[in-house]
Parts: structure tokens; sequence; C-alpha cells
């Protein structure tokens, strides 16, 4: 299959001339990373992001009156609300 691509000028010189002194061409060097990338994909397992869950700051926390003393989920519930259509 033909493919076009367009790139900087400048990169283009550059590939050209680092191919033309490996002796080798653009089509062999972009087949070659077009398969490199494939198998590096293939290889490596997805990785999940660490999350550190004793210090993950709560979402809605910028919410929560700084004078509330009771923390049940009502009165938190109402603080949330209450705050949030102020700053809307």
């Amino acid at each position: 299959m033909k493919a076009t691509f367009q790139i900087p000028d400048a990169l283009y010189r550059e590939l050209k001339a680092e191919t033309a002194r490996e002796g080798l061409t653009m089509r062999e060097v972009t087949i070659g990373l077009f398969e490199q990338w494939l198998r590096q994909k293939k290889q490596a397992p997805p990785v999940a992001p660490t999350v550190d869950w004793l210090n993950f700051p709560a979402p809605l926390a910028h919410l929560v009156a700084e004078d509330i003393t009771e923390y049940s989920t009502g009165d938190m519930r109402k603080s949330i609300t209450k705050n949030w259509d102020e700053q809307a």
C-alpha cells in the first residue's frame, strides 16, 4: 500500500541525510519504525496509574465549609450543595 505523509522540511532533510549516510532508504527506515512501534505496543502490558489513596484529595473538599464540625453524610451534602450554588 502506498501512503503519503507530510513532515516538516527540516526533519525530512535530516532524515534523508542520515539514511543516505547509513545506506538505507526512507522507505526502509519508515517501515522499520512502524514495525518497532507495533512490537512495543504488543509487548508492553498496560500500566495502570499508581494512586496514593491515603493522600488522595477529595474532589469536593473545597466546597465543604471550614466551620463544619459534624461529618455526617447529610451535613456534608448540605454544605457541599450550599457552596456549589455560591460558586456557580
